[in-house]
């Protein structure tokens, strides 16, 4: 269709030539309204292609795309056992010695959150032979209560002023019968255990400093946790529900010394 056209057109420029008129531009005259009708496109018309033509440009690109892919896929790595081995042994290492370096603040942290555990276990446990105990020791001189004060501030130093000048800060717990008390203070990695007479707890540490400590736990952290031992062995145990026990026996038999004490006085 479109080369009959272009014949026309060469057939109509020849006559214009040949009576001596002036070439008529070569341009295509449209009517839009016979365009419009037809549903023909304004713009300037591809060369056909044949379908074989097509056909094999196809075929070489997908040849061509396959071979490409080919040359660019990733093999599964192999490699040797050892190797893979003595590297994860090398890494856990590492993280070893990392989680080992632990900064100054992190490790008073810990410390502090530690002691703070060791004391609310042995509290628990012993508030559990206190209640069982006061079935019959109710009302009596042998009567146990228990508190836990958590973190208390006290000042032990005053200026000229009576201001305070150095304050110290420890986690404490109590089991008081009428005349004795059992005080758990604790701090960083210590825990201390006091046994003295009832009266003079509300000094704190003022009144704890006249006494020896009737036991102390050491407190260790590590990578692997937290561990505790007795200071020199004493008591000579190994479990908290074990030293909770022998805390407070003692804390019953030295009420029961004083109240022999002080029944022997009144007679």
């Amino acid at each position: 269709m479109w080369d009959k056209k272009e014949d026309e057109s060469g057939r109509q420029q020849g006559r214009a030539e040949i009576k001596g008129d002036k070439p008529a531009p070569s341009r295509r005259l449209w009517d839009s309204t016979s365009h419009a009708n037809t549903g023909l496109s304004m713009d300037k018309p591809s060369p056909e292609k044949s379908p074989s033509t097509t056909h094999s440009q196809i075929a070489w690109q997908v040849a061509l795309s396959q071979q490409i892919l080919s040359r660019h896929q990733v093999e599964p790595p192999t490699f040797s056992g050892d190797w893979m081995s003595k590297l994860k042994e090398e890494s856990v290492q590492f993280l070893r010695d990392q989680n080992a370096i632990v900064p100054a603040e992190s490790k008073e942290s810990l410390y502090k959150r530690g002691m703070e555990i060791l004391i609310d276990k042995i509290f628990a446990l012993m508030q559990r032979y206190m209640c069982e105990f006061n079935k019959v020791a109710g009302g009596t001189e042998l009567h146990v209560s228990g508190t836990i004060s958590g973190e208390v501030t006290e000042v032990t130093r005053f200026n000229k002023l009576r201001e305070a000048e150095e304050t110290e800060t420890y986690f404490r717990a109590r089991f008081s019968t009428r005349l004795y008390s059992l005080v758990l203070r604790g701090r960083d990695e210590v825990i201390d255990f006091f046994l003295l007479p009832t009266n003079k707890t509300m000094a704190l540490s003022k009144g704890e400093r006249d006494y020896k400590p009737l036991a102390t736990i050491q407190i260790k952290i590590t990578a692997e946790g937290m561990m505790w031992r007795m200071a020199a062995g004493v008591p000579p145990v190994d479990t908290l529900e074990h030293l909770s026990m022998w805390l407070f026996g003692r804390l019953i038999q030295e009420t029961k010394k004083a109240a022999s004490l002080g029944s022997k006085d009144s007679n």
